[in-house]
């Protein structure tokens, strides 16, 4: 196999491609990319056995066709530090890079050691959607998840349901839960769903970050996998085998306090007493009063105490509330909006964080369970 580089194409795919090659220590030909060239195109694969990724690049100039792994590593580092202009020749034994003077010599794998990757040609497709699109829901509703390996499974996935006209994704921790809902291009007449590892689904959505936004992004599934494809790229997720709770049950409407504050201003709030907590629980105070203000407190033993107080528009009864001001600024932070809903339903009951623009997310957080003198341990409600 030789073929000549002279543009950036190859590049960028290696990039996008090289992360899913990460495969176990103990199995070397998974720390490797199969690249195969043929009729003018070059096709990168790559797998960890989770996750598969194929990378079609077209127009390529190839003097010699065939088929080879190289190493992702080694290989990878030198193209980046090349732009264009050079060649890359491979044997059964190694490839070489050429550019101008210089040469690298590594030793590649044998190609029938390399698995079989999925193949999405007898898959179901179950919609098509923009990656503007997918990418948003993807930042907005699978942050709860864990990205280790949790039992039960669905702690560390995220639920994908397939409507006629939407799509929405959810995940959650066991502590709170978010949610996020996309408008499709084109759906399926069947609705169904899919449970995939929170780690595919941040591959997925790095991926999608190197697309352009209108690019039209296929779904597709079987029994085993579930298959995004777009802009020539096809990445497969092994679908986890498990139950996701029927979360629907779990969001209440019910709300006793409710208010509607600046977004940005509530996140510079909660960093500043953040400091003050960090290193110890965790826990502000919301102080909410009707008609008033909202008061944000934190305490930590033996480091200090912070009070920040802000504009808000609150209605409903007065509440004093705490929670875990990490969990509640990453849902603030998911997402875009100037201003923002929450609404809460006592000292115990969940709070749910939603858009004033849009009803397409909700993130609901559950209290810290405070003493009565708001200090000392504190407790989290679970939310699922």
């Amino acid at each position: 196999m030789r073929i000549k580089i002279n543009d950036q194409k190859l590049i960028r795919s290696w990039q996008i491609t090289e992360r899913t090659s990460r495969g176990p220590k103990t199995s070397a030909i998974l720390s490797g990319i199969y690249v195969k060239a043929y009729n003018n195109n070059v096709i990168l694969m790559a797998t960890d056995l989770k996750t598969s990724i194929k990378c079609l690049i077209h127009d390529v100039t190839i003097e010699e066709e065939g088929e080879s792994i190289f190493p992702t590593k080694g290989v990878g580092e030198i193209l980046k530090k090349l732009s264009h202009g050079f060649t890359i020749e491979a044997t059964n034994t190694k490839v070489t890079i050429r550019h101008e003077k210089n040469q690298f010599n590594f030793t590649t794998y044998p190609t029938e050691e390399f698995p079989k990757l999925p193949s999405s040609e007898s898959a179901k497709l179950a919609c098509r959607i923009k990656s503007k699109d997918l990418s948003r829901s993807i930042r907005e509703g699978s942050f709860t998840g864990s990205t280790n390996e949790e039992f039960p499974q669905y702690l560390s996935s995220a639920l994908i349901e397939f409507k006629r006209n939407s799509l929405k994704l959810i995940a959650t921790d066991g502590k709170r839960l978010s949610l996020s809902e996309a408008d499709l291009m084109e759906g399926s007449t069947e609705e169904d769903s899919i449970l995939i590892p929170i780690r595919g689904i941040n591959e997925l959505e790095r991926i999608l970050s190197t697309l352009d936004e209108d690019s039209l992004i296929e779904i597709l599934y079987d029994d085993s996998q579930c298959y995004f494809r777009g802009d020539d790229i096809e990445l497969s997720i092994r679908r986890v085998e498990s139950l996701f709770p029927p979360y629907d049950r779990i969001i209440s409407s019910d709300r006793t306090t409710w208010m509607t504050i600046d977004r940005q201003a509530l996140i510079d709030a909660l960093e500043k007493v953040e400091v003050i907590v960090r290193d110890f629980n965790k826990v502000i105070i919301m102080d909410l009063k009707p008609a008033g203000n909202l008061s944000i407190s934190a305490f930590a033993k033996n480091v200090g105490e912070g009070f920040v107080e802000m504009a808000a528009e609150v209605d409903g009864e007065p509440l004093k509330v705490g929670f875990n001001v990490a969990y509640l600024l990453q849902g603030l932070k998911a997402i875009g909006d100037s201003s923002v809903r929450m609404s809460f339903n006592g000292p115990h009951g969940q709070m749910r964080l939603q858009k004033i623009s849009s009803d397409n997310f909700l993130y609901i957080l559950m209290p810290v369970v405070l003493p009565e003198e708001l200090l000392g341990e504190e407790e989290e409600a679970d939310v699922v």
